[in-house]
């Protein structure tokens, strides 16, 4: 009996290894070059006098060095930033700081407002989490 079990165990696993014999080996997926890809605003609320200027600044996290990459803003009211590219040579390089501006509101006004960050390198794109600013124009 315990030979007909080990026979049989056989019988299941040799059609696995025959089939995957054929097969070309697995690579690891490649590495992405980034790490991570963040966008702050600040300030995030905002009450008093507009227009009001709101700063945004994205953190882009380096995994690759030397690399370039490009990237640009989207905002909540459709509108796109110029596209840039940024080269990295420094080798202890872990992040890179993008900024973005925008002025907006007009007295009376209840705004909420977006922007993200997106960034590409390659056949890599990644864009960052939006960053919500809520403002109050008196």
């Amino acid at each position: 009996m315990k030979v007909a079990a080990k026979v049989s165990i056989a019988l299941l696993v040799l059609p696995v290894l025959a089939a995957s014999a054929g097969r070309p080996p697995r690579h690891a997926a490649p590495q992405s070059p980034f790490g991570d890809v963040t966008l702050t605003a600040t300030p995030a609320q905002y009450e008093g006098k507009c227009p009001v200027r709101i700063h945004f600044i994205g953190k882009v996290g380096i995994a690759v060095h030397p690399m370039a990459f490009n990237y640009h803003f989207e905002r909540s009211d459709g509108a796109r930033s110029q596209l840039k590219v940024v080269r990295v040579n420094n080798p202890n390089a872990q992040f890179w700081n993008v900024p973005e501006w925008w002025q907006l509101g007009t007295s009376g006004q209840h705004l909420q407002v977006w922007e993200k960050l997106l960034v590409a390198s390659g056949n890599t794109r990644i864009e960052s989490s939006q960053a919500s600013v809520d403002i109050t124009c008196k």
